[in-house]
């Protein structure tokens, strides 16, 4: 008799010891550095007109300035415009397109390093964005930080905290049509079970699992908005609760603050400000200042 059943040894994998955990912290510092000298190198920049590919080899030149950087962990998705509302672009030389003042760009990217595996997505203006673009990407924000402080004491369970990343997007009757957060394994394993962020998943989140964290918003032919960190799974005081692992800013220019409660608010600004005691050292004066101003 065949008995169909998941194989323990997949459960067991997705629990990352402290070594394992300490590794990960230390290649998103290093991915982190890498990815905010590129978005600050991006929205400074006076000489406006890249592409979309060309910005995909110059953030992969910002990781390879780390010596522990190996290669991407995924084919990068670096669309702007109606390209950054397809899921999973792949930008070609049939659809590489020239970077326009007025249009987002989203940019989801990793880094395979010697001892860890980075996932991580930001969405960036060039110039004032409509009210409209700013409303739904503070609601992505606020379902995004719904996740990252979500009681894991109380809901513990991908599909229901799956709810509250939807939460502020469906107020106003909009979706996304992917989960908001996959398991994260090392190296290879960019992707790995069984736990997820999502609407049929129903594995019980543990201390030590790996997560990414992103919701998202798509109009087809116009514009696209995600925002992603992994997270890890941390055990203090008896509590369960998530940690950030990735270390790079969010586009405040973006945000419309009046749609942000206190707690959001205060959430973001500690947010920016371990990502500036955690990378700021490593960064030039300019990078350092900008950062700071991103607070």
């Amino acid at each position: 008799k065949i008995k169909l059943f998941e194989d323990p040894i997949y459960h067991l994998k997705s629990i990352k010891n402290k070594i394992e955990i300490k590794n990960m912290i230390s290649a998103h510092i290093k991915d982190g550095v890498a990815l905010t000298k590129f978005l600050h190198w991006i929205k400074q920049n006076k000489n406006f007109g890249f592409d979309e590919l060309y910005l995909e080899k110059k953030l992969e030149r910002f990781r390879k300035q780390n010596k522990d950087y190996i290669y991407p962990s995924f084919n990068t998705i670096a669309g702007s415009g109606p390209n950054s509302a397809i899921i999973h672009y792949r930008s070609s030389k049939n659809t590489n397109r020239k970077i326009k003042k007025n249009d987002i760009f989203l940019c989801d990217s990793g880094g395979q390093y010697k001892f860890g595996t980075t996932d991580v997505t930001r969405t960036v203006c060039f110039k004032k964005p409509s009210k409209k673009i700013k409303n739904i990407f503070t609601r992505v924000l606020k379902g995004h930080i719904a996740v990252a402080v979500n009681d894991l004491n109380k809901i513990k369970k991908g599909y229901l905290i799956d709810k509250k990343a939807r939460a502020p997007l469906s107020k106003i009757n909009l979706d996304y049509g992917h989960g908001t957060g996959h398991g994260v394994g090392f190296f290879s394993n960019v992707h790995e079970g069984p736990q997820a962020i999502s609407k049929f998943n129903a594995v019980e989140l543990k201390e030590g699992m790996i997560l990414s964290n992103e919701p998202g918003y798509y109009e087809e032919g116009k514009f696209g908005i995600r925002i992603e960190n992994l997270v890890y799974i941390k055990k203090k005081k008896n509590k369960l609760k998530f940690k950030n692992l990735t270390m790079a800013p969010i586009d405040k220019d973006l945000i419309e603050e009046k749609l942000l409660t206190p707690k959001e608010k205060n959430y973001l600004f500690n947010y920016n400000l371990e990502v500036y005691s955690n990378i700021s050292k490593f960064l030039n004066k300019n990078e350092k200042t900008w950062l700071l101003e991103s607070i």
